[in-house]
């Protein structure tokens, strides 16, 4: 029986045929040589347009082009925090930032929301936490590992309760923003109380673009922040392969082609793994409306003793126990802050999402044999 894996934060997908041609392209012509730290001029000015066309007014010079989101977010830690600065992130949350704030200077600050309130953060839940140490506050728009997507109207609350610290940025990770099932993603830039000099946007092309072996992704923000970044960024990493940006201005010039089918496909897998997941006695879920993950609550079935005599008491030895009795490897919430609940993409293969969710289906059923 081959190993399924639904843990992987990647899909399956191949990168955009018109990023690859393009690539190949750059690196016949020579493009091997040293770019700019900041990166090409016409990436910046296609990503410039793209969120113009969002009425946003954003200049080139407001880009900075890194080697992946991680790198953009780590620059801006970097770049911002200092020794006793808090980072507030609203959980659940990617495990990377826990990660990345361990390397940086500050101190994370988690915020729970929970799967009863769909997890929604209410303004006061935000004001509840702030204080004068706030330094960020990281959301995450769509959420991983929730799907979940936060309003105009939401967003613009929250924006209210961070305007009364004047020392605080608001970070908003839109990495998923063109995966949805709904609602398209409101940048948060577009938003009334969005202040230019404090609002930052990163984003990238790992997942929208199935491009995360490339390495690609930007912040978008104050010009003087941004400058900043390129120092940080020039000192350490220098700048992105000109030919990997060159794959990237063409994969976002042929966006609207290059998604549809992926969208597709996932949006056919994530009803698939909804049903699979209804026919699962005690098993509660928010539906995603944007990324590509369920994140279920499974602890009905913890503490219980599985065929092989291992006690299950925690959600690690839940997926152990699914990955050796039927190899099926799911990611434990507890990396993203919520024991109990497991990460599952359904950005794999379709046969593999209707296998999974049945060696799923039977592997808790036989937890409530005995």
């Amino acid at each position: 029986m081959e190993i399924i894996s639904l843990a992987a934060g990647s899909s399956y997908f191949k990168s955009p045929t018109t990023a690859t041609n393009a690539a190949i392209t750059a690196l016949q012509s020579g493009q091997t040589t040293y770019g700019p730290t900041e990166g090409i001029l016409k990436l910046r000015r296609a990503i410039s347009s793209k969120y113009k066309a969002e009425g946003i007014e954003v200049q080139p010079e407001q880009v900075l082009i890194t080697p992946g989101v991680k790198q953009a977010l780590y620059n801006l830690f970097i770049t911002l925090l200092r020794q006793g600065d808090e980072v507030v992130v609203p959980t659940p949350a990617w495990f990377g930032f826990h990660e990345l704030i361990r390397y940086s200077p500050g101190k994370l600050v988690p915020l729970p929301t929970h799967l009863a309130e769909g997890y929604k953060l209410m303004p006061e839940m935000l004001s509840s936490v702030l204080t004068e140490r706030s330094r960020i506050l990281l959301l995450t728009n769509p959420g991983n590992p929730t799907g979940r997507i936060y309003t105009k109207e939401e967003l613009e609350a929250l924006l209210e309760v961070t305007n009364q610290y004047p020392n605080l940025y608001v970070i908003c990770d839109e990495i998923y923003d063109l995966v949805t099932y709904s609602s398209p993603v409101t940048c948060i830039l577009t938003c009334k109380g969005a202040k230019a000099a404090r609002t930052v946007v990163v984003n990238g092309f790992s997942k929208s673009f199935a491009m995360s072996g490339w390495r690609l992704g930007f912040i978008l923000g104050p010009a003087d922040l941004v400058n900043k970044c390129i120092d940080f960024q020039g000192a350490t990493l220098s700048g992105v392969s000109t030919f990997i940006q060159e794959a990237a201005l063409a994969a976002l010039e042929a966006c609207d082609q290059e998604l549809a089918p992926m969208l597709e496909m996932l949006e056919q897998n994530r009803e698939i793994m909804r049903e699979g997941l209804d026919a699962i006695p005690h098993v509660t879920y928010f539906l995603p409306e944007g990324a590509y993950y369920f994140f279920p609550d499974l602890s009905y079935y913890l503490n219980r003793t599985s065929i092989t005599g291992a006690q299950l008491k925690t959600t690690p030895d839940l997926c152990r126990y699914l990955r050796t009795c039927y190899n099926l490897e799911l990611a434990p919430g507890d990396s993203f802050g919520v024991p109990g609940h497991v990460r599952m993409s359904f950005a794999v293969e379709t046969h593999r999402v209707k296998d999974a969710m049945q060696r799923l289906r039977q592997g808790l059923a036989l937890l409530l044999a005995d």
